[in-house]
């Protein structure tokens, strides 16, 4: 049986799947990423899995259709080199398509891990096969991915779909780790949401049930999504600025790439509809309207699956004939 090898690699787990030349998922599992001795062992842990998994499915690695890996930072997607991958302890430029390939004897396709779920929910989850969609993932930090004409934009030097460090908050309150102030990342994230609420805190006054918890640095996103479907002030304040500032992302990504879905995923999307709603408050009115007509806001349908699913499209797209 040909098939598709998938893997997502995260700081903490590596999602691994098993597709058909179809697409569908035939096996998924997860190896836990082991980032000692600068994680020198990933990628062999990686084919060591797949190469578990052979009798058990029923395939063989090395007669596999290709390998696609997903991995979190910057990728240069025409040569498969993640350019220093912080959260993997890998440091320098990491040239993961070729050691993979050398492990495995299957053509291998790198990109960067939000790409590959935006990919994943374009073509199988929230985007429903809609060929132009966008996402982005609002955790820890903002990524993202833009899916055109049913492929991801890499750009000139694979920096396209970075959608987190778009400039919203022209104030410049707030450091990114990009080394820059004013991004997405910095207002929207989980820890930008935090950061709303505390220097709201300390410069309106605004009545909140949550000041101990600010004041203590101990206040979450969640907690202030909560707080603010149950109306508290200050918690209301916060979700409508950062849904403000999501809003003027997706109004540019609009003008300038028309997706007809804007999926929004990570652990900030957890809020569902409450806070589609506070961003579509925000992004009709300031989008260009022929841009906007008929987009719709959606949150993610695959979880941590998106990623498996876009390395297995990614290797549909390049690398079967």
């Amino acid at each position: 049986m040909s098939v598709i090898l998938a893997a997502d690699i995260g700081g903490t787990t590596c999602k691994l799947g098993i597709f058909d030349k179809h697409l569908q998922l035939l096996e998924k599992w997860q190896v836990n990423t082991d980032i000692a001795n600068n994680g020198e062992n990933i990628l062999t842990d990686i084919h060591e899995s797949f190469m578990a998994k052979e009798r058990e499915v029923g395939f063989s690695v090395r007669e596999s259709l290709g390998a696609g890996i997903g991995a979190p930072g910057p990728v240069n997607f025409k040569d498969g080199v993640l350019n220093g991958g912080i959260n993997l302890n890998w440091e320098g430029r990491i040239p993961i398509a070729s050691r993979f390939e050398k492990l495995s004897g299957v053509s291998t396709i790198v990109d960067n891990d939000a790409n590959l779920a935006a990919l994943g929910e374009q073509s199988k989850g929230a985007g429903h096969g809609h060929a132009d969609a966008a996402m982005l993932t609002l955790g820890t930090g903002v990524g993202g991915g833009i899916v055109s004409d049913g492929m991801l934009i890499h750009g000139f030097g694979g920096a396209a779909g970075e959608i987190g460090h778009i400039m919203v908050d022209f104030k410049q309150r707030f450091s990114c780790n990009c080394g820059k102030k004013g991004c997405l990342e910095t207002v929207a994230s989980a820890t930008g949401i935090v950061n709303i609420a505390e220097f709201k805190h300390r410069h309106e006054n605004i009545e909140t049930k949550l000041a101990d918890q600010i004041e203590h640095g101990t206040i979450t996103s969640k907690t202030l999504m909560e707080a603010a479907e149950e109306g508290d002030a200050l918690a209301v304040s916060t979700v409508n600025e950062a849904s403000h500032y999501i809003a003027i992302a997706i109004s540019s990504i609009s003008a300038v790439t028309n997706p007809g879905y804007i999926i929004l995923g990570g652990g900030v999307s957890a809020a569902g509809q409450f806070l589609i709603d506070r961003i579509e408050k925000y992004y009709r009115p300031v989008t260009f309207p022929p841009a906007s007509e008929g987009v719709e806001i959606v949150t993610a349908e695959l979880g941590n699956d998106a990623g498996m699913y876009g390395a297995a499209k990614l290797v549909k797209q390049y690398l079967i004939q």
